[in-house]
């Protein structure tokens, strides 16, 4: 029977399944909906289709977003899912064993790792295995894992920060924060409310976050010509427009950029010395779509006075290290879990 392998990262925003050959087969939003008729839930949409459906929903519709920081919230929900991805991505034959390697947040349960390989069995996977984001992130940014000098990445997702020290093919120091870009969109959200008694949702938060969000000191925060926004008046429920600017962005999301950096010391803080000193000279890599953010390097960079870079493709990172996972067979065994 054959075999086909394949590097999952499971993430709170978006799903994306590597492959060796062919490199990235897919890269959607997680996220399902479903239609209620007459007490059945069919399967209507996933991914793009059905993030389109997110807050515009009528009652016989459900769309949801079944990870919640980086693990499963809602069994059924994730499982309906992963199954529909893997029809997307991947050749389906009862020849063909799937075998995944799919990415789990630093310090995750055994729960929360049991009900990831359950939900990625069921959906047709005759087995998974379990490798720590940062340690993915690592490999797919091209760092030298294998070797004794110590690197340090800081991946930042949808719903987790991934910060690790890693050096001869282990995690030497490593933790995770619950701040990712979900939360730099809630921020935004909670400060139109706060400034402009105005509603906005999700996809007007990451417009904004797109286009004028910047992570520099509100007092370093560039002025660029601000943003019409529309949503809801939250004194007379009406549909109103405000602006908004970038310095107002940078003061939503200080507190979480503060986090981020708190984080970071804490993990150097416990890094053995000779370790930390090769992070001091190499620098650190940032990972993950979160790292998108306009000027997020520059400004960690003058915070903690240690240079730090964004890596190539970030966003994919640690899909493509759970892929090379796979590749690197006995040479990183070690770092995977197949049974918890």
């Amino acid at each position: 029977m054959l075999s086909h392998n394949i590097g999952v990262d499971l993430g709170t925003a978006n799903t994306v399944i590597v492959t060796a050959r062919k490199g990235i087969v897919l890269d959607e939003p997680s996220v399902v909906a479903f239609q209620n008729s007459k007490g059945k839930r069919n399967f209507l949409a996933v991914g793009e289709d059905a993030k389109l459906m997110l807050g515009k929903t009528p009652q016989s519709i459900v769309a949801s977003q079944p990870l919640s920081d980086g693990v499963i919230a809602d069994f059924d929900y994730a499982e309906t899912m992963i199954k529909q991805f893997f029809k997307k991505a991947t050749p389906r034959s009862r020849y063909l064993k799937l075998k995944t390697v799919v990415c789990v947040p630093f310090g995750a349960t055994p729960v929360e790792k049991r009900a990831i390989q359950q939900a990625i069995k069921s959906a047709g996977a005759s087995s998974a295995g379990l490798l720590e984001e940062p340690m993915a992130a690592a490999l797919g940014a091209n760092l030298p894992v294998l070797t004794p000098k110590g690197s340090m990445v800081v991946d930042i997702g949808g719903g987790t920060t991934e910060i690790a020290v890693v050096a001869l093919g282990g995690i030497v120091e490593a933790t995770s924060i619950k701040t990712g870009g979900n939360h730099f969109d809630s921020a935004i959200i909670q400060s139109v409310k706060k400034r402009l008694n105005l509603h906005i949702g999700g996809a007007t938060a990451e417009q904004i976050k797109l286009e004028i969000g910047s992570a520099n000191c509100p007092c370093l925060a560039d002025d660029k010509e601000p943003l019409q926004i529309s949503g809801v008046g939250s004194t007379d429920g009406i549909p109103k427009s405000e602006s908004i600017n970038q310095k107002s962005y940078s003061v939503a999301v200080k507190p979480l950029i503060d986090n981020i950096e708190i984080a970071i010391r804490n993990v150097l803080e416990r890094t053995p010395p000779d370790v930390a000193s090769d992070v001091y000279e190499y620098g650190i890599t940032l990972t993950g779509g979160g790292c998108l953010l306009k000027d997020l390097d520059i400004e960690l960079t003058r915070r903690l006075k240690i240079r730090v870079v964004v890596a190539e493709n970030p966003k994919y990172c640690v899909a493509y290290g759970a892929a090379r996972a796979v590749q690197m067979g006995k040479k990183f065994v070690h770092a995977i879990e197949y049974d918890v």
